[in-house]
């Protein structure tokens, strides 16, 4: 007798819908309530007859409040994945690739969508309370809505010890996330970035640092940001020599390549030839 497919038996089901970064809409459209705010002020003082200079304050606060909504949503833009912002980052397209501080996956997925040989493990401790659902199984989800859960992983950790052997990744790399840390912290990331990523691999870092864009939208609170030199420092410091530097909308990129012979776990030494 033929044996058939039960009734009972469940259809397999695919998921579908988009990424959902988890960015809290305020990050967006933030600024447009104060802008509403002092627009709605500086109207009520010009049809009560005040002076010019009376309702000028809260006019430039309402126009303020218009340039901070543009920065965040056409410039950031959070909740988007952009396209993966450097061509010449494992050129090859091959290798494993570590995301430090991936958060819900944006760049994992912009570098998986563009690199379809590679294969990238997330690390994140997913403590991040601006992330609405903030978590691994979101990540997961995003990999797998994006069409890259067959080649990206999550492993949960403190990117300031990370669970790797040296010299476990191609490359590595990191877009807002490092830079939350204090100074401290982003040293032992740094050289820890520097002992999981093999000699002669690469390492992307995307960070937040002062610019005309972001005190437009943030004002003074863009004084608490570390400048590029900070980061220049940093890496160099950690063993890292910078290939390129180059601003992606808001953000700073610094590639780097890690060029220091150094010993491996089995008491070996790396030699990495130069080119």
């Amino acid at each position: 007798m033929a044996h058939g497919i039960s009734a009972s038996t469940p259809t397999p089901t695919t998921e579908t819908g988009s990424p959902d970064l988890g960015y809290h809409w305020i990050w967006t459209y933030g600024h447009l309530f104060p802008a509403f705010v002092f627009a709605a002020t500086t109207v009520a003082l010009i049809l009560l007859g005040f002076p010019w200079w009376a309702w000028l304050v809260p006019a430039v606060l309402a126009a303020w409040g218009v340039a901070g909504f543009l920065v965040m949503r056409f410039g950031v833009r959070m909740n988007e994945i952009a396209a993966f912002p450097a061509a010449d980052f494992l050129a090859d397209g091959s290798g494993k690739v570590l995301d430090v501080g991936c958060g819900s996956g944006r760049l994992s997925i912009a570098l998986g969508r563009a690199r379809p040989r590679l294969t990238i493990t997330g690390l994140d401790n997913f403590r991040a309370d601006y992330i609405h659902g903030h978590g691994a199984e979101n990540t997961e989800r995003n990999f797998r809505l994006a069409g890259i859960a067959e080649r990206a992983t999550i492993r949960p950790g403190d990117m300031r010890e990370m669970p790797f052997e040296p010299g476990s990744f191609q490359g590595a790399m990191s877009s807002a996330a490092i830079d939350h840390l204090e100074p401290d912290g982003i040293r032992k990331t740094l050289r820890e970035i520097h002992r999981v990523v093999e000699p002669g691999g690469q390492f992307l870092l995307l960070v937040i640092v002062p610019n005309i864009w972001l005190r437009i939208a943030f004002g003074p609170l863009v004084g608490r940001m570390r400048p590029r030199s900070f980061w220049q420092d940093e890496l160099t410091a950690a063993g890292f020599d910078i290939q390129r530097q180059g601003t992606v909308r808001t953000t700073a990129l610094f590639l780097s390549r890690n060029d220091n012979p150094r010993r491996r776990s089995d008491g070996r030494v790396w030699h990495v030839e130069n080119g």
